[in-house]
Parts: structure tokens; sequence; C-alpha cells
């Protein structure tokens, strides 16, 4: 009888499971890998590589961990009271850094590389809402009077002038305006990117028609259709500092009131406030300006209300009676 060979059951090994590294240098590259992998815009990424750079430098400085998974809830908390008390960054500074550092710490926990959120329970401050103050019609010629014309930079940063108060535009959607973008004959810009990569046609005023057209023609001679209107000295696209800092000097040298913030930004709220005040709406001035919700537009009807006031003062029922002093 034949005897039965024996049969030899495989050994059963345990899989080991690859253990992520949790340095912080190697997690903070490749979170913003991922972002780049989403396809996240170029100003989130820059926000997110600023503020988690930002932290990391207070992290090694203050000698705390640099392991993520070692980070906690009090490192986190210290690094925003060191914004607000050392450095002295507003709230809405300290709630920018809340809102680009939570995502990192959201990724390493789907990665399974930490197991505890040190964000779980950190909120947002609240943020003092202050009016926004445009700049007055006075204001606006003398900021138009300040650059050097006679210079491209001048002559460009002028025309950038009336490109924002002309469309109200977003000094990002100003800076990457190609030629192209600026259809003459009927008055309409294409914005192609937009804040919330949404394209859009906006229109802008016919004094600037002119203008526009005299600044390719001495500044930009040999300019083809899809090169960057506002250009740098070396005929690529401005920082966006840069800008910053060239209107608040013409703020200064135009003896803007101080608080009034001269910035691009502000001429893009001049726009929207005196747009309600000439009549125009509240939608078709969310469209112009590129918001999703009329709720961001509404905050500045509370400048464009001048009439409503001068009427207001003109029948208050107070100022319509007699009154007698009080004697002491």
């Amino acid at each position: 009888m034949a005897r039965k060979s024996a049969v030899i059951s495989p050994v059963k090994r345990k899989s080991r499971k690859i253990v992520a590294p949790t340095d912080y240098s190697i997690q903070f590259d490749d979170y913003l890998i991922h972002c780049e992998e989403r396809n996240l815009t170029q100003g989130s990424i820059e926000g997110y590589r600023f503020y988690l750079g930002y932290l990391k430098k207070y992290l090694e400085e203050n000698e705390h961990s640099l392991l993520v998974d070692e980070i906690t809830e009090r490192d986190i908390k210290d690094f925003l009271n060191f914004m607000r008390k050392t450095k002295n960054n507003t709230q809405a500074t300290i709630n920018s850094a809340i809102a680009s550092i939570r995502p990192f710490f959201n990724y390493l926990i789907e990665q399974e590389i930490i197991q505890d959120h040190p964000m779980a329970k950190i909120k947002k401050g609240k943020i003092d809402q202050k009016p926004i103050i445009p700049f007055s019609n006075e204001d606006i010629k003398n900021l138009l009077k300040q650059p050097d014309k006679s210079r491209h930079a001048g002559y460009r940063d002028y025309c950038m002038m009336l490109m924002l108060l002309s469309t109200g535009m977003r000094i990002s959607e100003c800076l990457n305006l190609t030629i192209s973008d600026i259809d003459f004959k009927n008055n309409r810009i294409l914005i192609r990117e937009s804040k919330n990569r949404t394209p859009r046609i906006v229109g802008m005023a016919k004094k600037i028609k002119p203008e526009l057209q005299r600044f390719i023609r001495l500044c930009l001679p040999n300019a083809k259709p899809f090169d960057i209107l506002f250009q740098n000295q070396d005929g690529g696209k401005l920082a966006d500092n840069t800008i910053q800092e060239n209107f608040r000097e013409y703020g200064v040298q135009a003896n803007i009131d101080p608080r009034i913030r001269v910035s691009p930004h502000t001429y893009r709220h001049t726009y929207a406030i005196n747009y309600l005040k000439n009549g125009g709406s509240t939608a078709s001035l969310r469209e112009q300006l590129g918001h999703r919700t009329i709720e961001t537009v509404e905050k500045y009807l509370y400048w464009s209300t001048d009439d409503k006031l001068e009427e207001f003062e003109k029948y208050n029922p107070l100022d319509k009676m007699e009154l007698q002093g009080g004697v002491c």
C-alpha cells in the first residue's frame, strides 16, 4: 500500500505595514505635492507653503518636536499666541494661519500618519468688522497725478489704476490680463484666471479705451496678442508685492488720509461703492466683481447710502419740533 506523502503547508507570514516617516519637512513637501496633484490654485498652495513654513520655523526656534505625530494642541496654541502677542499679527492673519495649517493635519489623519488631530478643538477667532473707507473723488484725482507717465513703469501703474477703477477687478486678475483679453470694440474684458476659477466677462469704462490703446502702442510696440498687458521691466509678469509697494508710495505722495489703506483692493472697494451709488444693482455688481454670493456684495451698501442719510436729515421729525431748553 502506497504511503501518502506529507502535505507541507506554506508558512503564513504577517504582512508588515509600511510606516511613513513622521519628519515634518518630509510630510510638508509631500503635502504640497498632494495639493498640486489636486490642482489647487497657486494662491492656495502658496498660502499653505507660507503658514506651514511659519509653523515649522517656530517649532525649530522654540525646540519643539518636529515629528508630526508628536505635535500637540498645546504646540499649535503656543504658536498662535506667538503670532498674536510677539508678532502682533491681526486676528484675520491668525485665522488665515489656522485655515492653512488645519488641512495639513487633516491630510496626515487621512493618510494614517498621525492618530490624534492637534487642531480638532481649535477654532478661528471673531473679527471686528471695520467699515471699508473708499477713496473720495479728490483722492482719486490726486492719486492719478502721482505716477510718472513719461516712464514705462509710471505709465503702466497709471493705466492699472484706471483699469481697477473702471472694472473693480482683483489685482491678481489684473496682473494676469493679456492684450488679447481686451475687447476694445465692445468695451469688454475677459478675465480668464479668477479667484474662484470661473472665467467672466466684465465691462470697462469707455474713457479708459484710448488710454489703454496708447499705452500698448507706446510701451508695448512689439507685443503679441497673448503677451501680458502690464509687464515688469523685463517683459514678464509683475509681482503683486511690487504693485502693492508702488501704490502705497503713491498714497504717501498724494497725502491720502492715513485711515485709508492705499492698496489695489481699495480701488476695488471704491469701484463697488460708486457702482451702487450710481444706481447699479447688487446682483449685477456681484457678477462684475466675481463674487459667488450676494451677501459678500452687501457690505458695500454701508457706504452707498449717502442719499438716504441726506433724506433722513431733511425729514427727521425731531428737527421739525420746537424744543425748550432745560434749566439747571
